[in-house]
């Protein structure tokens, strides 16, 4: 009985042991990154870099970290193997500390080259001509100064982790011998557990966390090199293969782009006539108005339809929309976030293209790329992380001159707090405010901007005031137990808008600003639109303007429309008529009996409305009449316009990849 118990103890025990071998090396291993990130901030500090100082502790702390992070990954694959006898501990951390000095090295260099951190450009080893790139490589790097520097990282972070390593076990041997040591393996474990997830609170650090200051450049080097190595894997492994140009057309229903072109209206033959008549080429009468535009996070429609005094979704919103357009039988294109944003600002279907392998590629037909041509300074602005989807990259090579985030509100205003997401918006809101002020007159401002506080886990400043909802005054669907919750970040939200659009009538400003606003996608707890009355809200959104004066047509503001709607009418309302995809019509124009009837709410999920009906794209049994209980026909050439015109700009977004790519 003994020698079983004996045989089962020692295994265990080598567990043991080879967690505490891990967490030593682990945090050995950390140190050693810190101290090499060190080095590469003294090798790239800029000059001047005065105002770097104040926000390096944070970032020096976040790399920590991150560091930490890896270490406790590293230990958590490798610790069965760190226990046993030292010859293959040793094996095993020289292999573990070497992989990190040469990412470490790699990323220091790729830093030289890129100005960024490694990221999924990287994978442009195997997908590009491998040849040619390590030719370039031996020509434009310092091959012998790298060899060096390698060689000196190696046996450096050999040289600690091996040290750490032994003395680690050989004291573990000494110290936790008995059987009843065996028991703390579960506390090592969790605790490499917790520094594995990189915080006690919310969710593990991850690459949101990556954007901890409001400077770029200390952002570049918070990553080590195996941070920033999965963090590009991750991006490369998640982005859209673009596949073939026709990938999308054949998906619905046209056997190449000319006879999309011809459902749509198009009589161009040629790749590039097609493209150029999908954009506006109107004459110009741009009167140099500022565009305020808010992607408001799961701002649904279906609350606006019941505010009352009893249920005060809109709080000061409501005292608001006497004087806005509020477009209220209106539909997102997609139902996410990051996917939502693409669509409206790229008119892409295919997502995500932004961030991974494709991030480098500019396209020159979005949003921000025509206010740019239009003379328009580029503002992107969230109270969130901008490191999350890379968008503190992406946006700068799409045109957009600035990106804001919660780091930048936090160094902006010292106290700003906020929720696991960022700051609250009061200080995305309060920013706009001010940037606004400070605009010269002779120089539009165009800012897209990005709320994140009605998010879940659904928290709210300690310092707002939340409104008492009783659940059964909500005449929705009331299933979901985060339902109060949400409406109380929703409510939120609304109260912000309305004190910033009161802000900006009340300013200088207020003759020369447009403001617009719109939800990504439905809110997720208000049910799950089973019913068939209840199918027209699961993708409705609402779409506010102010500042545009009085609607010639009132009636246009309950006319079927989308995400793909809304540029066309923004940019009519700033006099910009040409440089911009046409994806939909103004909103804004009166309609006629045969518009009001030709009239489409296309998205990207194959949804397409009507003012009488709603069915998915290609599919005449989905069709369904609205309201129910009316009497509808399905219009097939109505459904192949609908397709022609997502399909179209499916081959557009695959045809230029294509092109681009052709090009390097």
């Amino acid at each position: 009985m003994n020698t079983l118990f004996a045989l089962l103890l020692s295994p265990l025990r080598a567990l043991l042991h080879g967690l505490g071998v891990g967490l030593c090396v682990g945090f050995a291993l950390a140190i050693w990154f810190s101290v090499a990130r060190g080095l590469m901030l003294a090798y790239y500090w800029p000059s001047p870099g005065g105002d770097l100082w104040a926000e390096l502790p944070a970032a020096l702390r976040m790399g920590f970290r991150f560091d930490l992070k890896m270490g406790a990954i590293a230990t958590l694959l490798l610790f069965p193997w760190l226990g046993w006898r030292w010859r293959l501990s040793a094996w095993v951390i020289r292999v573990w500390a070497s992989v990190f000095a040469l990412l470490a090295v790699i990323n220091f260099y790729y830093y030289g080259f890129y100005k960024l951190p490694i990221d999924s450009v990287i994978f442009g080893l195997a997908d590009d001509d491998t040849v040619a790139v390590l030719h370039t490589i031996w020509q434009d790097f310092p091959m012998l100064q790298i060899a060096v520097v390698l060689s000196t990282a190696v046996w450096s972070a050999n040289a600690l982790a091996l040290r750490v390593g032994q003395s680690a076990l050989h004291w573990q041997q000494q110290h936790w011998a008995r059987a009843g040591h065996v028991w703390l393996m579960p506390v090592l474990l969790v605790l490499v557990l917790v520094v594995g997830k990189g915080t006690l609170k919310g969710m593990a650090l991850q690459l949101d966390n990556i954007t901890a200051t409001s400077k770029p450049f200390l952002n570049n080097v918070i990553p080590n090199g195996v941070t920033a190595l999965y963090n590009a894997w991750d991006a490369y492994r998640t982005s859209t293969d673009i596949g073939e140009e026709d990938a999308g057309l054949k998906a619905f229903g046209f056997d190449s782009y000319q006879s999309a072109a011809r459902t749509a209206g198009i009589t161009a033959t040629t790749p590039e006539g097609v493209r150029h008549a999908m954009m506006a080429s109107g004459r110009n009468q741009r009167n140099g108005k500022n565009l305020v535009f808010f992607q408001m996070e799961s701002w649904s429609a279906e609350p606006f339809k019941y505010q009352s005094k009893e249920m005060d979704v809109l709080a000061g919103l409501k005292d608001k929309l006497h004087n806005a357009w509020l477009f209220d039988n209106f539909d997102a294109a997609h139902h996410g976030t990051h996917p939502a944003l693409e669509a409206i600002l790229y008119n892409t279907p295919v997502t995500p293209i932004t961030n991974g392998k494709y991030r480098h590629i500019k396209l020159d037909w979005g949003v921000p790329f025509a206010m740019k041509k239009a003379g328009y300074d580029t503002l992107f602005v969230t109270s969130g992380q901008s490191g999350w989807r890379e968008l503190n990259r992406v946006l700068l090579i799409q045109s957009f001159d600035e990106v804001i985030d919660a780091a930048t509100l936090r160094a902006k205003y010292p106290g700003a707090e906020g929720g696991i997401w960022g700051v609250w918006d009061a200080y995305m809101f309060r920013y706009i405010e001010e940037r606004l002020a400070q605009q010269p007159k002779d120089r539009p401002l165009f800012i897209y901007a990005m709320s994140t506080t009605n998010h879940p886990p659904y928290e709210l400043p300690s310092d707002y005031k939340p409104f008492a909802f009783d659940i059964n005054h909500w005449p929705g669907d009331k299933g979901s137990e985060h339902l109060i919750p949400n409406l109380q970040t929703y409510r939120y939200a609304n109260d912000e808008l309305a004190k910033f659009v009161t802000a900006v009538e009340r300013s200088t400003a207020a003759a020369r600003t447009v403001v617009a606003a719109t939800g990504d996608h439905n809110v997720r707890t208000f049910g799950q639109y089973a019913t068939p009355e209840s199918q027209v809200l699961r993708q409705q959104v609402p779409f506010v303007v102010w500042g545009a004066g009085k609607l010639a047509c009132p009636n246009a503001l309950h006319q079927v429309g989308s995400h793909l709607d809304m540029f066309p009418t923004l940019f009519s309302l700033l006099g910009i008529r040409d440089g911009y995809m046409v994806t939909g019509r103004d909103l804004a124009e009166c309609p006629s009996a045969r518009s009001s009837e030709d009239a489409m709410a296309v998205t990207f999920i194959g949804q397409v409305r009507t003012n009488h009906a709603i069915w998915n794209m290609g599919s005449a049994n989905t069709l369904a009449c609205q309201p129910v209980g009316s009497v509808c026909e399905w219009q097939p050439k109505q459904d192949a316009r609908a397709r022609a015109r997502v399909a179209l700009l499916d081959w557009n977004i695959r045809h230029h990849i294509h092109h681009a790519k052709g090009e390097k």
